[in-house]
């Protein structure tokens, strides 16, 4: 008999974000081994089949919560999606680890926690103060009360099983994989071409890319500069923004500065496809859990990224993208010019980069980890 599974994420598409995108994502793999159901929020589109769904009107009514999820075939295993945002005001919500202790009734094989973020970073204003120490009280009281635990980065996996040794061997982790499905390519030398010629800039042009929406976490400054700094190569280096980042654009006032606002996927892969390099430098290093990093080497794009907190010691020692200190912007722009002046360097490291993606970060990959954890009771 096929395994039964239901994934509950407040958070699914056409909401924007990558957990969602995610959710939507990983029901349909599971969907080839398991029945799968999505528990999610009232007003979501309804998910292709053969996936059920259910809805949720108020994730802050604990006893329609709980008739909902005791009321599942009792071989049904719970894997839960969790951002603390998702599910109450400011990330607090206590009705989520209650939720979990009351489950554990037997009648469900397992409840997984899939954690995409856990806390808030610790702040001096008073009540960002007070959230991040909710968030790590009402973390803590998940990881006690869920079957098993699966971060979205080995930092954080390394960081809790340290903090929580009597749960240790709950974690483990698993990246999140990218949401760019590889469109098809009969020449790539063509598709770059044509690409270019779309945007207006010639053949020759060396174009930078990065993807994501704008906010002090991406440090955009940094790719500004970088397009500015490559200018020393003497020809033509352009910069195009994926995603929301249209004001920005605008304000360089160039030709060779361009945003494509947010566009369909197959568009997003195409671009992925044409451009040189992909600078991602995350002010807390990269991580597994950074879906554009992932989409970049899934589809062999060379990335220039940053290391820091957030960067765990395999992505650290793995050879597969450039990294330089996540507050050395210095560096990261001569790393960038090398890379954009070396077209065998960037043809390397975008092939190892999509060899590693294949065999530690893919769709399987990920989707056999959580059904060998689903599969099995972990230890209370």
């Amino acid at each position: 008999m096929r395994p039964s599974v239901a994934i509950i994420c407040p958070d699914y598409p056409p909401r924007p974000g990558g957990v969602a995108d995610y959710t939507a994502l990983l029901a349909g793999e599971l969907a080839f081994y398991a029945d799968v159901q999505v528990i999610t929020s009232a007003g979501t589109q309804k998910p292709a089949a053969p996936v059920r769904a259910q809805y949720v009107n108020d994730w802050q009514d604990e006893a329609a919560l709980f008739s909902l999820l005791d009321a599942l075939p009792p071989e049904t295993s719970l894997l839960w999606q969790y951002v603390p945002h998702m599910y109450g005001h400011g990330g607090v919500a206590p009705v989520i680890p209650r939720l979990l202790a009351r489950l554990r009734t037997g009648r469900h094989p397992c409840q997984v926690v899939s954690a995409h973020e856990i806390a808030a970073p610790w702040s001096l204003l008073p009540n960002r103060f007070l959230y991040a120490w909710a968030h790590r009280q009402q973390w803590r009281k998940i990881v006690s009360a869920a079957d098993a635990v699966v971060t979205s980065t080995e930092a954080w996996r390394n960081e809790w099983q340290a903090k929580m040794p009597a749960h240790k061997n709950k974690f483990s982790y698993a990246a999140s994989p990218s949401t760019i499905p590889l469109v098809p390519v009969m020449s790539q030398a063509k598709l770059r071409q044509e690409w270019r010629r779309s945007r207006g800039w010639d053949d020759d042009t060396l174009v930078l890319g990065w993807f994501g929406t704008a906010s002090a976490a991406k440090q955009l400054d940094w790719v500004l500069a970088a397009q500015k700094h490559a200018q020393s190569l003497g020809r033509p280096v352009a910069l195009i923004l994926i995603g929301k980042a249209g004001e920005i654009a605008r304000e360089q006032n160039s030709p060779w500065i361009q945003s494509t606002g947010y566009v369909e996927a197959l568009a997003v892969s195409q671009i992925l496809f044409s451009i040189d390099l992909l600078l991602l430098p995350f002010i807390d290093g990269v991580s597994e859990r950074r879906t554009s990093f992932m989409a970049g080497l899934a589809h062999g794009t060379p990335v220039a990224t940053t290391i820091g907190p957030n960067t765990g010691p395999t992505l650290r020692e793995a050879n597969i993208c450039s990294q330089t200190v996540a507050n050395d912007p210095a560096d990261f722009l001569l790393r960038t010019t090398e890379l954009l002046a070396d077209p065998e360097m960037r043809r390397s490291m975008g092939e190892r980069g999509r060899a590693f993606y294949k065999d530690r970060y893919d769709w399987s990959v990920v989707t056999g980890h959580l059904l060998t954890l689903l599969a099995l009771k972990g230890p209370r």
